[in-house]
């Protein structure tokens, strides 16, 4: 598969890679010491999830990139900024359980965004949205288990397992307690917010730091998660409103408005949302530019300026996701199914 993968993704892989390179020579980081930082995460990773290295390996032969190179892709670990709602029978309009989710980076980024289906051997079958074929962001399985997930900022980083490891894992398991146990691997070096629904309903968001993590159930029917930590164990670990002892709003007030604006939208219109509102959420523009659906900031500097290159509605029900390229508010969404 990753063979295959990467034969395809040569053009998009390169530019990944050369636009990281870009970005590390600005931190006064070379490319050479970024491959010696990264060797220190491989044998983390190569315990907890052996089949992506696997793929990555594969993806080195067929893209003709080093796997070296690849690996400082998965250990950099970028962060950009999303947005995330999902709902299940007691909320949606046809009793289906839904799962949405906006991914706000670089514009830049958007041609490099690939949609993967795949019928792994002894695994299910999934339908996986990727950046440059190599990290796996947001998907489906035939299990019924659906996947996003929002950066999170805490303060206990350390080597261990990328959080970019965790995806590829997930979208591998057939149960929902194994995706959950999957989400937070001990030896994390951090950790992404995993948001991760079952087509019988059942919805988690599962906040982790390296070293504690707490999962939130959808007991009424929902969940909202944007970039900040939600559930009361996990603020001592919060990052994103300023160092410790000097917390202020600082880069989380988007992250903020647009949580408590998701979480709005949802209660008002519990018990007949539909894909078509949940499409509405993800095009809304309150608090714009740093709003759901995130248009450029003219006032930030270059490197912080995002926008939405990708929107999705995931179908556990029948398995099905609804894309659009872009951001949603002037973008089609195409319907793709497992």
């Amino acid at each position: 598969m990753g063979v295959q993968v990467g034969k395809k993704c040569r053009h998009a892989i390169s530019r990944r890679l050369a636009e990281s390179r870009r970005r590390l020579e600005e931190s006064r980081i070379s490319w050479e010491q970024a491959i010696e930082r990264s060797q220190e995460y491989i044998p983390y990773s190569e315990e907890y999830n052996p089949g992506y290295v696997e793929f990555v390996k594969g993806f080195s032969k067929g893209s003709g990139q080093g796997f070296e190179n690849l690996f400082v892709l998965l250990v950099e670990g970028e962060k950009g900024l999303c947005t995330d709602v999902a709902v299940n029978q007691q909320g949606t309009s046809d009793g289906s359980v839904l799962h949405a989710h906006s991914e706000d980076w670089r514009p830049s980024e958007e041609k490099n965004y690939v949609l993967l289906g795949a019928r792994p051997r002894g695994k299910p079958s999934c339908l996986v949205l990727t950046l440059g074929g190599l990290e796996w962001v947001a998907g489906m399985n035939s299990a019924g288990l659906t996947l996003t997930g929002n950066a999170v900022y805490p303060n206990d980083t350390r080597i261990g397992v990328p959080n970019l490891m965790v995806a590829h894992r997930i979208i591998a398991c057939r149960r929902l307690g194994e995706a959950i146990t999957a989400a937070a691997p001990p030896h994390r070096a951090s950790s992404l917010n995993n948001n991760i629904c079952h087509s019988s309903g059942e919805l988690y968001s599962v906040e982790a730091s390296a070293t504690d993590f707490a999962a939130i159930n959808g007991i009424d029917g929902y969940i909202v998660h944007a970039n900040h930590y939600i559930h009361p164990r996990m603020a001592r670990y919060e990052s994103l409103f300023g160092n410790e002892g000097n917390r202020s709003l600082k880069d989380g007030t988007s992250s903020v408005v647009r949580y408590n604006r998701a979480l709005r939208l949802m209660k008002s219109q519990f018990g007949e949302i539909t894909v078509e509102s949940l499409k509405a959420i993800l095009r809304d523009h309150v608090n714009r530019p740093g709003s759901i659906c995130r248009h450029l900031d003219v006032g930030v500097p270059q490197n912080e300026k995002y926008k939405t290159n990708i929107a999705l509605v995931l179908d556990a029900t029948n398995l099905t996701m609804h894309l659009c390229v872009g951001n949603p508010c002037v973008g089609k969404f195409v319907e793709h199914r497992l």
